[in-house]
């Protein structure tokens, strides 16, 4: 392939790990375990190029002020805050919750049965769809790069299903857009037939392990999958820097 039909990374390294970066209309993949710093590769990936970036555990202003530190800057990204807006639906339930037993403390019993049959006031369902929200946003981008992280947190508020079908669809538009997907997951939490469903659904596979060995730790990249390229598949050490992600004495695994 030329260089034209890959994108990079923005990891010199990983780029050269990958023999040229990720190809256009890849989804991505990348399973992390704890203390992998998995969220400090999401942002580092999201250095270069036009980025839709989507969040769920940090704001976009702890993304931004995590990529100041490490120097990264990048004037062509767009930031979807769900961490944000669903700490707004949490606030408005416990708002709602109070408001309940305000009213309940306030009324008497008789009335209280005549709201129903349970004997309390009725609290309204409801909130922002999240994974509409994610599906909306890539069907409408224009971004060469999409960037989840990460997935854990729809896994943790839609059944795996739902999840996946998802998935596909924003597999489909990345596809036609010719960009790269990215999808960042903690390994070992969701379960080995949910993660070996969401590896042959991806188009690459990388995997981030820490292990230790006495009072060190060592740190791994492997690039786990690359649909019909076989020769990428290889490990990488690596280590956290002032610079973020620094790999070093690569390998490929024939």
């Amino acid at each position: 392939m030329s260089k034209e039909e890959f994108i990079s990374t923005g990891i010199e390294k990983l780029d050269a790990l990958l023999e040229g970066g990720a190809p256009k209309g890849y989804a991505v993949l990348i399973l992390g375990t704890p203390g992998s710093s998995i969220e400090i590769l999401s942002k580092q990936l999201a250095t270069t190029g036009k980025v839709l970036y989507f969040t769920t555990e940090e704001t976009e202003t702890e993304v931004l002020a995590t990529m100041k530190r490490f120097g990264w800057s990048n004037k062509d990204i767009r930031i979807v805050d769900i961490a944000s807006r669903y700490s707004e639906t949490i606030l408005s339930g416990e708002e709602k919750r109070v408001s309940v037993y305000e009213q309940r403390s306030k009324i008497k019993l008789k009335e209280l049965i005549e709201i129903g049959s349970s004997g309390t006031p009725p609290i309204q369902k409801g909130g922002e769809d999240f994974l509409a929200i994610l599906s909306n946003e890539i069907k409408n981008t224009s971004s060469e790069k999409i960037i989840i992280n990460s997935l854990d947190f729809f896994l943790n508020q839609y059944t795996q299903e739902e999840v996946i079908r998802t998935i596909q669809a924003a597999k489909i538009c990345n596809i036609q857009n010719k960009g790269v997907l990215f999808m960042t997951m903690t390994r070992g939490i969701h379960g080995d037939i949910f993660e070996r469903k969401m590896e042959g659904l991806a188009d690459c596979v990388l995997e981030l392990e820490v292990l230790q060995k006495g009072s060190t730790f060592e740190r791994f990249l492997a690039v786990k999958k690359m649909k019909n390229y076989a020769k990428k598949i290889g490990i990488a050490r690596y280590a956290i820097d002032s610079d973020g992600f620094i790999l070093e004495m690569i390998e490929r695994i024939m």
